[in-house]
């Protein structure tokens, strides 16, 4: 589609999108409007005296508990419209065991669950957070473009955050699924393989710059190593699944040749998983134990997935399986959207905890703890996940983190 076309489409769904707000913010007023109108009727004295004190709201005249209620609900949407627009900081110092010398003090800013929304023209009011904080790469776990299917806010921040330092990003559980359904048609042979399987959205973050982390990416920093990994090679046998996509590619390619229609359809795909896999079988023997393994995931894995990565190894397995992560980065969870002090986030959307995650332990909702070997860190994000009745966050800022490695132990548990 030409970029011009895009940007009007970019526009109408902008339209569209306020539109929407506008007819919801009209019928929250008149809902409000209802509600302490009913109070005031309630409320009213009857007798010969009349009411004590007197307020206004248009043509209506109010008591003095329907203007309390009024200016209570006033404050409650004043509350909620600063709570979801000013975007905080989470600056968190996680302690790495033998952490290489040379990434002592890097710093990750990490991003996720911006759900497609716009915090300001061009992200700028997030800019204007992130500008002032200094950070060596940029990763983006998943849920960026959310739902709304709309990539154009996620496009703003790549574009803002600029090339300046890496950013990598993976899809999240609300997004757009990272693959087609179908493959583009490649009949004059110009595209590559990424161009045909892969969505227009991911694509268009490609474009931008962004890195879609769906094998290993490598960061070096003076003699040392970082790996980001996708949480898809946690307790894989990167060996044994290439080998059977080798061979699923060579019956999809005879079935092809014999005119089969659905190898027409699936072999790109089952070619583009191959040589992500392939990618990630090379890099293993490069894998050493000195470097820094940094897993990237949308919903974290459970404890009992990191427990079984972290599960001693024989010279065969290292050269099949990715070492356990140091650490993992994730999101999904919004740190509960709805924040109830003192008891946290009553509720998150999770598949694998206790209840489904009502009422979770409050350290899986958001922040840093160690699991085995491995550390787990959970961003409270930027958006919503859809997870309660009302698509918006209570008592619960928007944040970024910013991540600051080491490997020294703070004074206060040396002495």
């Amino acid at each position: 589609m030409p970029e011009d076309a895009k940007r009007r489409n970019s526009r109408k769904k902008k339209k569209r999108k306020a539109a929407k707000k506008r007819s919801f913010f009209q019928s929250i007023f008149s809902a409000v409007k209802y509600v302490v109108l009913s109070i005031n009727r309630y409320t009213t004295r009857t007798d010969d005296r009349g009411p004590d004190r007197e307020f206004h709201l248009g043509r209506h005249k109010l008591t003095f508990v329907g203007f309390m209620a009024l200016l209570l609900v006033v404050l409650v949407v004043i509350l909620l419209a600063f709570n979801g627009h000013s975007v905080k900081v989470a600056n968190e110092s996680i302690i790495v065991t033998g952490l290489p010398d040379d990434f002592e003090g890097y710093r990750i800013l990490h991003i996720s669950d911006l759900a497609g929304k716009n915090f300001g023209e061009g992200q700028s009011t997030l800019m204007r957070v992130i500008d002032n904080l200094s950070y060596n790469a940029v990763v983006l776990t998943g849920d960026m473009v959310g739902k709304s299917g709309d990539p154009q806010p996620l496009y703003d921040l790549i574009e803002a955050l600029g090339t300046r330092r890496p950013v990598y990003f993976i899809a999240g559980d609300s997004d757009p699924a990272p693959l087609r359904t179908e493959a583009r048609d490649n009949s004059l042979g110009t595209m590559t393989l990424n161009q045909m399987v892969l969505s227009d959205w991911v694509l268009g973050a490609i474009e931008r710059g962004a890195i879609y982390v769906d094998c290993p990416q490598r960061i070096t920093k003076g003699s040392s190593t970082l790996w980001l990994l996708p949480d898809t090679l946690l307790n894989l046998n990167v060996t044994q699944t290439l080998d059977e996509l080798k061979e699923e590619v060579e019956q999809e390619t005879d079935s092809m040749l014999i005119g089969i229609e659905e190898s027409y359809v699936s072999l790109p795909f089952t070619n583009y998983r191959m040589n992500v896999m392939s990618k990630s079988a090379a890099l293993i023997s490069s894998v050493s134990s000195q470097d820094l393994i940094l897993m990237l995931s949308h919903e974290v894995p459970t404890d009992s997935q990191l427990l079984d990565s972290q599960k001693a190894l024989s010279s065969q397995d290292m050269k099949s399986y990715f070492l356990s992560p140091d650490l993992v980065l994730g999101g999904h969870y919004c740190g509960g959207e709805w924040k109830f002090p003192p008891f946290g986030a009553l509720y998150i959307n999770s598949r694998t905890l206790p209840r489904y995650g009502w009422f979770p332990d409050q350290k899986y909702v958001e922040g840093q703890r160690t699991v085995g070997s491995s550390i787990v860190y959970v961003t409270p994000g930027l958006g919503t996940n859809g997870s309660t009745l009302l698509g918006f966050r209570l008592l619960n800022p928007p944040r970024v983190s910013l991540i600051t490695l080491t490997g020294e132990l703070p004074s206060s548990l040396l002495n």
